[in-house]
Parts: structure tokens; C-alpha cells; sequence
């Protein structure tokens, strides 16, 4: 009769492998080195030929003694209290976990990094708000979901008499809290985005109501002096308008200068090379 053997317990070492194979920070590799190995009191880890402190368990060294390298081209050092001998596998276990968890840290900064980078191009420097850049994405995917959406062009009237007067801090003032101002009044029914200049666009997807009442829901809002002196002249055209989205943005653009010449009481001149800048918007990059 067979009578089944027990497994036998893994020894010392093997537990301490899988232990340092696992460790999820370079604390927790010296933590399981300081309670694998008998006798070890305290134990640093070096970088940088030794000359930086990385981290520390049990007794804490202020200046590295009796280093030893962890591998021929060692990127770690190790300074034991008191000194011992780690066995080949052990440290060179370690090593191995300590390079992984490097690699995955600088993975996560260079995507924090990229993250980063890539808001910054989507949002106007002055104002916080999306940008050209962040529109264009922003079409993309309205079009792609094929829900209706307006566009409003906006350009603020008297602005550039207020900033020649008081000066461009002031002036940049205005602008960061005219963009504000937009934000709040817009709510969760769209974005608003700054264009350049005094020049800003709200792309409307939520709006609780037909065409004809966001029509004089954008006029009665939108239009109020925002300081004295200072108003905004508005464009809007809706997506079923025109079968491109660089024609919708040209209508809104063009209705904008109209309103804006009809409260003036001066030609609308200056329409065509302003819509053909717009036009960059779209075209340039594949949306229409």
C-alpha cells in the first residue's frame, strides 16, 4: 500500500524568493530581505554609485557602510547592519523586482507626463477653456454619435476700446471672466471654448428644447452687456443646416458678423477672411 508523501514546507530561502518576486514597492524588498535574512539588523538601499539614500528598514544609516553591488552592473547598492553575505539568487532576485518597479513607475510618470501635455494643447492659456484644438475633437465625436448640436459664435462688442483704455491686465480680465460667465450660463447643456482674441464658441448638445426656444433663449442670454460698454454679437446654425460641419461653422460665423454689422450700423467687410480663418478649424483637420 502507497501512503502518499507530504509535500515537503518550502525552506527559508524559497519563501523569502516569492515574497521579493512580489514585492510591490522597493520598501517592501529591503522589509522582506530584513525579515528573511537571520541576523540582519538593518538594511539601506543605495543609488546612484551609492551616494543617494533610497530607502531604509530597521536601523537607519545616514551614510553608507560596507556597500555591496547587487550585480555586475549594478544600478543598486545594499549597505547590511551588520555585514553578511546574501546568497547569488537572492540578490539577484531583488535586483530584478527593483528594475520592474522602476520601469512601471516611469511608466506611470511618462503617462501622467503625456496626460499632462495633452490638456495643456487643448485649453487656452488665459482662460482655462478648451480651445481650437479641443473643438475639433469635440466635433469628431458629436458627429460620430449623429445627435443634433448647435454652434454660437460669439465676439465680444467694445472689448478692444476697454483694453486700449485700461490696459491689458484689465483687458485679460474681462476676457477670464466673460469666459466664466459663459460656462455658468451654458450649465451642463454645452462647451464653451475660446477661439482667440475676444472670440469665443459654445457647441450646444443638451439644450432642453426645440431650435426656436434656444433661439431666443441664446439672444436674451447672450447678448446682455457684460460690463459696461461691453457686449457680445452671436451666430448660431444647427447641424441640420448644411451637410458639413466646416459649412455649419462658416453660417454661424457669417450670422455672427451680420448681427454684428446690423448693431453697428457698418459693413460686414471683414466676413471673409475671418470665415475662411474659421474654416481651419474644421477642414484642416478631416472634419466636415
Amino acid at each position: 500500500m502507497l501512503v502518499p508523501r507530504e509535500r515537503p514546507s518550502p525552506q527559508p530561502e524559497e519563501g523569502l524568493l516569492l515574497r521579493l518576486a512580489a514585492a510591490r514597492s522597493r520598501q517592501e524588498v529591503l522589509n522582506h530581505l530584513l525579515e528573511g535574512m537571520p541576523g540582519l539588523r538593518g538594511l539601506a538601499l543605495w543609488g546612484e554609485d551609492g551616494t543617494r539614500l533610497i530607502a531604509w528598514a530597521g536601523e537607519r544609516q545616514e551614510h553608507p557602510a560596507d556597500l555591496m553591488t547587487m550585480s555586475d552592473e549594478p544600478e543598486y547598492w545594499l549597505s547590511p547592519v551588520p555585514a553578511i553575505i546574501f546568497p547569488p539568487e537572492i540578490l539577484a532576485v531583488a535586483e530584478l523586482r527593483l528594475l520592474y518597479l522602476d520601469a512601471q513607475e516611469t511608466s506611470v510618470r511618462l503617462g501622467n507626463n503625456l496626460a499632462t501635455l495633452t490638456a495643456a494643447a487643448k485649453t487656452d492659456a488665459l482662460t482655462g477653456l478648451p480651445n481650437r484644438h479641443a473643438l475639433e475633437a469635440d466635433l469628431k465625436r458629436v458627429e460620430a454619435a449623429g445627435n443634433p448640436f448647435a454652434v454660437v459664435f460669439i465676439d465680444l462688442d467694445g472689448f478692444k476700446a476697454i483694453n486700449d483704455r485700461y490696459g491689458h491686465a484689465l483687458g485679460d480680465s474681462l476676457l477670464k471672466g466673460y469666459g466664466l460667465w459663459l460656462c455658468r450660463v451654458t450649465g451642463p447643456w454645452g462647451r464653451v471654448y475660446r477661439m482667440g482674441g475676444d472670440e469665443y464658441l459654445l457647441l450646444m448638445t443638451d439644450f432642453p428644447g426645440p431650435p426656436e426656444d434656444f433661439q431666443v433663449w441664446a439672444h436674451e442670454r447672450l447678448q446682455i452687456p457684460f460690463v459696461d460698454g461691453v457686449s457680445a454679437s452671436i451666430g448660431i446654425a444647427w447641424r441640420h443646416e448644411h451637410t458639413s460641419i466646416s459649412e455649419v461653422m462658416r453660417l454661424a460665423d457669417l450670422r455672427m458678423y451680420q448681427a454684428k454689422a446690423a448693431r453697428s450700423g457698418r459693413s460686414d467687410a471683414r466676413q471673409t477672411d475671418r470665415r475662411t480663418a474659421h474654416s481651419a478649424v474644421t477642414q484642416g483637420n478631416g472634419v466636415g
